[in-house]
């Protein structure tokens, strides 16, 4: 799990508490970008939190770490990471929470074609019309989202 945060540690209080409890997670990671570094009293607290979710029925220990960045980007939760010791990588915001569950069913989706990319589309917009995407080609297609809008945000 990559979770990118930014000045709402309650949240991600809350957030790291719940993917600590997921079958399957290997290792939670924080993107950081603050200027200041997390407090050692937030480290603290959150590596208590995954550290008492190991207790429970799982098989593996789950690690936890915060990945600092001098810069405030968004476009950090994109670099590099070091240490993985997983193919798969969920990057998530702090605000969304997925049931355990599907995460599970998404990874093994995944497992199925490893190549591909699967995700969540959380940021959705709700409106009063049908909105339809089409494609103009010979193999013409059309996509409608009936009440909603869903809306990808590119730094480019």
């Amino acid at each position: 799990m990559l979770i990118n945060t930014w000045k709402r540690n309650d949240l991600l209080k809350k957030t790291v508490a719940h993917y600590a409890q997921c079958n399957g997670v290997d290792a939670i990671r924080v993107v950081w970008s603050e200027p200041d570094p997390p407090s050692d009293s937030l480290y603290s607290e959150l590596s208590q939190s995954v550290a008492s979710s190991n207790v429970h029925e799982k098989h593996q220990k789950i690690s936890f770490q915060f990945d600092t960045h001098d810069k405030d980007d968004l476009n950090n939760r994109f670099k590099p990471l070091k240490g993985l010791h997983t193919d798969a990588i969920l990057s998530i915001d702090d605000d969304v929470v997925v049931p355990c569950a599907l995460l599970e069913f998404s990874f093994s989706a995944w497992l199925t074609a490893p190549d591909s990319m699967v995700g969540f589309v959380p940021r959705m917009h709700w409106i009063d019309s049908m909105v339809c995407l089409k494609q103009s080609n010979a193999n013409a297609r059309e996509i409608c989202y009936y009440g909603a809008l869903l809306l990808f945000l590119v730094d480019v």
